[in-house]
């Protein structure tokens, strides 16, 4: 299997993931479903956003440049680029947010 179509793979199958765990989360009638659907959209959201920032900060380093070049340019591409990972980590959080209130809000049911 040749590197593209490897890459080509982990990106379908992580966008998958993230919508299957969505359309759980959101459309799900159980909670058991709707908990694990956030938790896997969760999953997925936040090891993007993982690689997402490894690859930003690995794109700007050594930072300042070692051959003396403006300062600006990696600075401009690093607050350009900076909401992706973070934009993935908040959606990290409010689907763990999400999973944690679906689990609190189970009561047992009452008697009369």
């Amino acid at each position: 299997m040749d590197q593209n179509a490897l890459v080509l793979t982990i990106f379908a199958g992580s966008v998958v993931a993230v919508i299957v765990g969505y359309l759980l989360a959101w459309r799900s009638k159980r909670t058991a479903f709707r908990r694990a659907g956030s938790l896997m959209t969760a999953a997925v959201s936040g090891f993007a956003g993982l690689f997402m920032l490894a690859w930003l900060i690995g794109a700007v380093m050594p930072l300042p440049p070692p051959d003396g070049t403006p300062l600006w340019e990696p600075l401009v591409f690093l607050l350009v680029f900076s909401p992706l990972p973070l934009g993935a980590f908040y959606i990290c959080a409010k689907f763990i947010r999400q999973a944690r209130r679906d689990e609190r809000k189970v009561s047992p049911q009452k008697t009369m």
